[in-house]
């Protein structure tokens, strides 16, 4: 029997204030979005005010995976910030802290197949999962 090659087609940026990462804010980019220098967070409106978010910029997109650099505004040139690779079939998912030492929250990215089964409680009364309505 011969392995399926998979191939990523969406990024799914979560953001949660629950330290069990049950509550979260989910969005979804699709991989052409995702071209080098887009910034990810900025793509979409979050409330900045209320997290403190890192820039999170693409280095470098593949069929696989995808890499990207976060670091917080202002930090730029100064630092070289946290470099983020993800592969579809070795590491499709990573979650950092963010926020304040006070008030902690969590980032999280990962990258599917949209043929793949999406693992996930978040139904709404139809049985259909409510995030992608």
């Amino acid at each position: 029997m011969c392995e399926k090659t998979r191939y990523w087609d969406t990024l799914i940026l979560s953001v949660s204030t629950d330290s069990e990462l049950v509550a979260k804010v989910r969005m979804m980019y699709d991989r052409s979005e995702l071209e080098p220098g887009f910034n990810i967070p900025r793509g979409r409106s979050f409330d900045r005010d209320r997290i403190d978010l890192p820039e999170i910029v693409v280095a470098g997109s593949t069929s696989s995976g995808l890499s990207c650099r976060a670091y917080y505004s202002g930090e730029e040139g100064v630092s070289p910030g946290l470099e983020i690779e993800l592969d579809l079939n070795v590491n499709p998912e990573m979650w950092i802290q963010i926020g304040t030492e006070e008030e902690p929250a969590y980032l999280g990215l990962e990258i599917i197949d949209m043929d793949d089964p999406i693992d996930s409680d978040e139904y709404d009364d139809d049985g259909r999962y409510d995030a992608w309505v």
